[in-house]
């Protein structure tokens, strides 16, 4: 099956100083490299999605993906305007031509883009999974609770995704 890693939002403005819970969002990096590496020697697809907004206009230094994270220029990038990124975006016909059935989410805000997007993801059909150290918010609380919702795994079972 066919699988891509969808990350989210991981934008320059969410790792700036001003992030109460800035410890939380530093800790999802190594998971998402470890992933993002993880998906490339499977040739499977990477879609970075950005969040645009008149706060984070397309090309702004807010807008742009954070450093730590391995980005390419052959990675997908997807911008959208809704907390679903599969909302009046070309994401799903970006994975349909990738022929993806399954999805792994990484990124943030858990209890917005990335459970918007978790059930976005279910609406279309696709087989959707969190990666468990992949995911953060301005709150813990508020990460456990998405954890809770929807099915997800351990940054230590992603090898299980390609058996």
């Amino acid at each position: 099956m066919k699988t891509a890693l969808v990350a989210l939002d991981l934008q320059k403005d969410f790792f700036s100083d001003d992030n109460p819970n800035l410890v939380a969002f530093e800790s999802i990096v190594p998971a998402i490299n470890r992933a993002i590496t993880s998906f490339r020697s499977h040739s499977d697809p990477i879609v970075f999605v950005q969040h645009t907004s008149k706060a984070k206009p397309v090309g702004s230094d807010a807008w742009k993906i954070h450093e730590a994270f391995d980005v390419q220029d052959d990675d997908l990038r997807v911008m959208k305007s809704h907390p679903d990124a599969f909302w009046k975006s070309s994401l799903d016909s970006e994975l349909q031509a990738k022929a993806v059935e399954a999805i792994l989410i990484v990124g943030v805000l858990s209890e917005h883009c990335v459970l918007s997007t978790y059930r976005g993801a279910l609406l279309r059909g696709y087989r959707t999974l969190l990666l468990e150290e992949g995911i953060a918010s301005l709150s813990n609380d508020l990460t456990g609770f998405t954890l809770r919702l929807c099915e997800h795994i351990g940054i230590d079972e992603l090898d299980g995704l390609w058996a």
